[in-house]
């Protein structure tokens, strides 16, 4: 869906729920400054005309799960049989069977700890918008504890992130949505952005038995890329299910914060149909993430699945 932004650089929301093109009267205003229920646009004046399609899965996920999990399966297997021939010994064996998971668990707590330790936490006292975006989004998405959110400088495309730790789930979102006093020029992007992430969690992207059982197939080139890239394809139809009027935001990775209006997300989309080339087909294949132009196209024609490989 196109988004016409005004010359002013932001698309126009409603004073009570965040909804582009919808008005309400002046000075009312919700204490939540962003509803992002499945009915609030029936509450506007204004409808949008887009449909929300139900949040699924991307159909190359599951296959190219079982085949991940397949070859680290079976890297796993030559791995205890090396050390078997090598050592011949029980005990170096098992070590070597548990140490995967342990290296595992080890690197996700650091990066958990990196994060609390450096990361301004989002919470009701500190960025309130964006804590009240993720409170309810993540009830909207069934989860039933909601993952703790955390704010870094840098652009948005390195900086947009959803991890976990044990029984932890957080989020890392860029500063680039919020302008110098900390308010919000651009709800919905946000709000679009953070369901992105939310969406990773709710599909089970972030669970550390699911990361243990593919980290094998990094070792095959193209193959674990292929799977996150598919992942990030679910994530999208989880935000475009609970937030369509925010698709615009995907204009961010392309622009930047300060340019994203200026964007034009059709002509990048129809790119994606157009654009040829060896060296480009390489790099669409080894990238962990769809790129901007097969992004765009994925959300803007909702009847066609996202381009996985080819």
């Amino acid at each position: 869906m196109p988004h016409a932004t005004p010359p002013g650089g932001h698309t126009p929301t409603c004073a009570v729920y965040g909804v582009p093109g919808c008005t309400t009267t002046p000075g009312q205003r919700s204490a939540h400054p962003l509803s992002l229920h499945g009915h609030a646009r029936e509450l506007c004046s204004e409808d949008t005309d887009e449909e929300v399609v139900p949040a699924t899965a991307h159909p190359w996920e599951k296959p190219l799960l079982a085949l991940c999990a397949t070859v680290s399966l079976a890297f796993a297997l030559v791995l205890l049989r090396l050390v078997w021939s090598v050592s011949g010994s029980a005990l170096w064996t098992a070590l070597s069977l548990v140490s995967v998971p342990l290296v595992c668990w080890s690197a996700r707590g650091l990066r958990y700890a990196r994060e609390r330790a450096e990361s301004v936490r989002i919470s009701p006292t500190q960025f309130p918008e964006a804590y009240r975006m993720v409170v309810s989004l993540s009830a909207d998405m069934g989860l039933a504890r909601t993952p703790e959110a955390y704010l870094r400088p840098g652009p948005v495309s390195a900086r947009a992130d959803a991890a976990a730790h044990g029984l932890r789930r957080y989020l890392v979102l860029p500063d680039a949505l919020f302008d110098g006093d900390g308010r919000l020029p651009d709800p919905d992007a946000l709000a679009f952005l953070i369901a992105h992430q939310v969406g990773h969690v709710a599909a089970g992207h972030t669970g550390y038995w699911r990361r243990v059982a593919t980290v094998g197939a990094d070792l095959v080139p193209g193959l674990g890329s292929a799977l996150s890239r598919a992942a990030e394809y679910t994530a999208d139809n989880h935000a475009h299910a609970h937030l369509p009027e925010g698709t615009h935001a995907v204009r961010l990775f392309a622009g930047g914060p300060h340019l994203y209006p200026r964007v034009n997300m059709g002509e990048m989309a129809a790119r994606a149909h157009t654009d040829r080339g060896c060296s480009l087909l390489l790099y669409h294949l080894l990238t962990r993430r769809p790129s901007n132009t097969r992004r765009m196209a994925a959300l803007r024609d909702r009847n066609r699945r996202g381009r996985v490989f080819i």
